[in-house]
């Protein structure tokens, strides 16, 4: 059972919550011939992180495409194939079965690592393939040494996996047949499923939990998270109030006694994310309280691992804006909705909640983050009071030495597509929101911008014959309805005010799966002739850009047709020569193994 009574806005909340999770089918495996299994490797430069900041890595067929979910998480664009030098491919004639690429966060341990060893207690593999090597990949960022990880070892064993029969592929090696399981906890979309063989996995820890149980003194905890995370030491200050035990989790090293913590316990504390997973060990129908670090998150792991077995949770909204970035700090503070779950009195929030606030701002504005409209209406109910409160803070305010704009983040950036098939979108789009189904090829054929702070210009590429729209002022619209009619490039720039406090920076999605590279402030974007069905557009505050987005183009310049490589695609790093010419005319070379590398 799960209660989101204690959060800000339990109703849209409630709107997200995915029914199902358990999916009842058979699994089985496949067998690619040929195939390379390619180790890790990190993105440059932290560029093309938004497309596949996992990096690169899995397996490539035989082809040297990139076979799905064989990367470090199972879920779409976060892994891709990689051509290595030739002389760096080993060639082996054995059958191999492929576990995947293991991680070491823990809450992935015992979610994705683990995805494919019920293989290992199948009839097929006691059957056929017993005797073949069990081999793995490792996800190392940061670097680890997995025979290090005591921890990740133990879970294995009991799972009754002889780690030291598992065999780490370091470089890129070629098999006869590679043995690819089903995944028994797998993406789906953004939802996460799990199927019986994933359930039984969890079982073989529980029971062996429950079987060498024994007695400890207190059974109420609150596991700490403790990474980027700005105020959670007062939240986990709280709840010790409250008679719980801290557990500093990022310092587990006893895997037996973490979970016979979990076996015993009868009230679950932890922020939601992958610290909060470890509530599937827990007994059934034991208490859970999941602390929200954002008011719009429903982290969709954890929403399948409630369904594993039933838990009694509670989910309550205890932090103030994160600014909907997952890789920017988290903002706890002692909420109303925290203190009503305990019938605590609410006497308004401390000058500790403002603190931590003023220090959570300062984080994100060094990022060049703003706060949209999607996230404002998760806070509707409480920023206002809150705002007004602090305020009232003047000194506390000075003393943060904030800058003069940290009261307007919220962003009135906004847009919105028209594509075939659909029409308008239902919604304004906020800043750096992907305007529509990557999955979905629907033609985009006109646009509207929205900024009251600043005009906005902006026009559409047709085609070589017809080229550019007139320009246009938001809230106009660029392109057409109704004439079918597609466009396949675009170049948008503030006016000269705007243009002084902020870079504004767009990119479109073909229909062949991938992004333009991003263009900035005016710069004239092409797709080549292809078809696009979605675009990307936000403002960053002037000399806040990553290195992914990072340009030197003047406003209103329009470029020609050839594009700078180095910024076009994340596998430009591995191509040859011939490949860029080939990349000049808009064109994505294949990755191919057997024929162009062995």
């Amino acid at each position: 059972m799960a209660s989101f009574d204690y959060r800000y806005n339990p109703e849209l909340i409630k709107k997200t919550a995915r029914a199902n999770c358990f999916v009842d089918k058979k699994l089985g495996f496949q067998i690619i011939e040929q195939g390379t299994i390619l180790p890790y490797k990190p993105t440059v430069n932290g560029k093309y992180a938004k497309r596949i900041h996992w990096g690169f890595g899995g397996i490539a067929d035989i082809n040297g495409e990139f076979v799905k979910n064989t990367h470090v998480i199972s879920d779409i664009d976060l892994g891709e194939a990689y051509t290595p030098p030739r002389e760096s491919i080993q060639h082996s004639s054995e059958t191999v079965i492929y576990l995947g690429m293991l991680q070491k966060t823990w809450g992935h341990v015992f979610t994705d690592n683990i995805r494919r060893l019920w293989f290992l207690k199948s009839e097929a593999f006691k059957k056929e393939f017993k005797n073949c090597p069990v081999v793995y990949l490792l996800f190392t960022r940061p670097p680890f040494n997995l025979e290090e990880q005591k921890d990740i070892q133990r879970l294995m064993e009991i799972l009754g996996v002889d780690f030291d029969k598992l065999r780490l592929i370091e470089q890129p090696t070629q098999f006869d047949k590679i043995i690819l399981p089903d995944e028994a906890f797998y993406g789906d979309n953004g939802a996460r499923k799990f199927t019986s063989e994933y359930r039984e996995m969890i079982d073989v820890l529980r029971d062996f939990a429950i079987k060498n149980r024994t007695s400890i003194p207190n059974k109420r905890f609150y596991f700490h998270y403790g990474l980027r995370q700005v105020g959670e030491e007062r939240i986990a200050e709280y709840f010790k109030s409250k008679g719980y035990e801290i557990i500093t989790h990022k310092r587990r090293s006893n895997f037996d006694e973490e979970l016979n913590l979990l076996i015993n316990c009868e009230s679950f504390a932890a922020p939601l994310g992958s610290v909060s997973h470890n509530s599937v060990f827990l007994r059934d129908n034991t208490e859970a309280i999941f602390i929200s670090r954002e008011a719009v998150q429903f982290n969709s792991y954890q929403w399948a691992l409630n369904q594993v077995h039933p838990i009694n949770c509670t989910y309550v909204d205890s932090t103030m804006l994160s600014f909907g970035n997952p890789f920017a700090s988290y903002c706890f503070i002692i909420s109303e909705q925290l203190k009503k779950f305990f019938g605590d009195k609410w006497n308004g929030y401390e000058e500790e909640d403002f603190k931590n606030f003023l220090q959570h701002l300062k984080n994100v504005m060094n990022k060049g983050r703003t706060l949209g409209s999607f996230q404002e209406k998760y806070y509707a109910s409480v920023l206002p009071d809150f705002m007004t409160q602090l305020k009232q803070h003047k000194d506390l305010i000075e003393s943060y030495n904030m800058p003069p704009y940290w009261e307007t983040l919220r962003s009135s950036f906004n847009y919105r597509t028209h594509v075939a098939n659909i029409g308008w979108g239902a919604e304004w789009l906020e800043n750096n929101q992907i305007s529509n189904d990557l999955e979905k090829q629907y033609t985009l054929q006109a646009i509207k911008i929205s900024y009251p702070k600043h005009k906005v210009y902006y026009s559409v590429y047709y085609n070589d014959k017809e080229g550019w729209s007139e320009i246009v002022c938001s809230p106009e619209m660029a392109g057409t309805t109704g004439i079918s009619k597609p466009i396949c490039g675009m170049k948008v720039w503030l006016d000269e005010a705007g243009s002084k406090e902020f870079d504004i920076l767009y990119r479109m999605h073909k229909f062949d799966g991938t992004w333009t590279p991003w263009a900035t402030n005016g710069e004239a974007l092409y797709s080549f002739g292809q078809r696009l069905n979605a675009i990307q557009i936000k403002l960053e505050p002037i000399n806040t850009q990553s290195d992914e987005t990072k340009t030197k183009e003047t406003p209103n310049k329009v470029q020609p047709d050839k594009v700078n490589l180095k910024e076009f695609d994340y596998a430009r790093m591995f191509f040859t020569e011939e490949d860029e010419s080939i990349y000049l005319q808009g064109q994505r070379p294949k990755i191919k193994l057997k024929e162009d590398v062995i």
